[in-house]
């Protein structure tokens, strides 16, 4: 019987994708809980998460919380399949490149884009973040690879955090799709992402 995770979120296109999918990559079940817009600010949710942030997992009796840790834990969880890069491998340098340039210099910023166009921001936040994401956004189309993933043949917890940004910036409008194919058709195309419906907003 496949272990499971306990996941509260919102729904498909929060952070807690993310996570979705890096469970579905390790096999896990997974057990959801809707939180409705409003409630993670309060209890019983802010017992769990004190920061209200959304998503927070409960695995294995803990509770887990900020969703790039959550994703990284898990990965740690498993050896088989590895979606991390420990200290010794060639590969872990790019790896935390990776995870840092996605992870830190872009997704906050994506967010805040995401939900200004959706209306819950006023619009100044994009025109605040356009001009820096664009740019940061072109140099690390750039950088993508044609073949395989972000730090050679293996997948890892960085293509996670790489396809989340890059479908808010595709989104957005803040990046062309062909500036950051193949690579990112190959994110779309993994059963697990499909399963996680992560990248179900870009349908159509």
């Amino acid at each position: 019987m496949a272990e499971s995770i306990t996941l509260y979120g919102f729904g498909d296109n929060d952070r807690s994708g993310k996570v979705r999918w890096t469970a579905r990559e390790l096999g896990l079940e997974i057990e959801e809980v809707a939180v409705r817009p409003g409630d993670h600010r309060k209890p019983p949710y802010t017992d769990l998460n004190p920061f209200a942030h959304v998503p927070t997992v409960k695995f294995r009796g803990d509770t887990l919380t900020e969703s790039t840790a959550i994703c990284h834990g898990l990965a740690e969880a498993f050896d088989r399949p590895k979606l991390f890069f420990e200290r010794e491998e060639p590969e872990r340098r790019e790896y935390l490149f990776w995870l840092a340039a996605f992870g830190e210099t872009l997704e906050a910023r994506l967010v805040e884009c995401a939900i200004s166009r959706a209306g819950i921001l006023g619009p100044e936040y994009f025109s605040l973040h356009e001009q820096g994401l664009r740019f940061k956004l072109g140099v690390l189309a750039k950088k993508l690879p044609r073949e395989g993933y972000l730090c050679g043949e293996r997948f890892s917890v960085a293509d996670v955090l790489g396809g989340y940004s890059l479908r808010l910036a595709l989104q957005c409008g803040l990046v062309e799709r062909a500036a950051v194919d193949p690579y990112f058709s190959r994110l779309v195309a993994r059963p697990a992402a499909q399963q996680s419906r992560i990248f179900a907003s870009l349908a159509g």
